[in-house]
């Protein structure tokens, strides 16, 4: 019983790890595509994240995990639906409760700066997804980083 629980253990974790791997890789495809039917020009980061800058920020002035920060963004799904759309200044929110790929773009911007950022589910809401973001959804933001302190 116990080599069975053992095997089954196994067979489960490998089909896991294979699903994953093609679920990012269905991601990152969908990715490609959105980037391509813009027409903007993309740059990649190590993370998964693409960034499209539209004004240049402040890179003097980058906050990072310690700081508050204040943006506006719209959020949307790769179908072009938006899920969130706060295009007014935020209240102080903590750069580490935003997802990680909205933190690691506010962080590319500088302050002041405009940006359009794609990231893939694993940067964003996950498995888990939220409230109108399905699970697994690549997501794309237009992010401005207004000041932080």
């Amino acid at each position: 019983m116990k080599n069975f629980l053992l095997v089954a253990f196994a067979a489960f974790l490998m089909t896991s790890c294979v699903s994953d791997e093609r679920r990012l890789e269905r991601e990152l495809a969908d990715i490609d595509a959105y980037i391509e039917s813009t027409g903007l020009d993309f740059q990649p980061t190590g993370t998964g994240l693409y960034y499209h800058i539209e004004k240049e920020g402040n890179q003097n002035r980058i906050p990072d995990s310690t700081n508050l920060v204040k943006f506006k963004h719209i959020g949307y799904l790769l179908d072009s639906t938006i899920f969130s759309s706060g295009w007014y200044v935020s209240g102080d929110i903590p750069l580490p409760a935003l997802v990680q790929g909205f933190q690691e773009g506010l962080q590319i911007v500088g302050e002041g700066g405009r940006a359009v950022i794609v990231f893939p589910s694993n940067l964003g809401y996950g498995k888990d997804g939220a409230s109108t973001v399905p699970e697994y959804s690549p997501l794309a933001f237009k992010v401005e980083l207004v000041s932080y302190y």
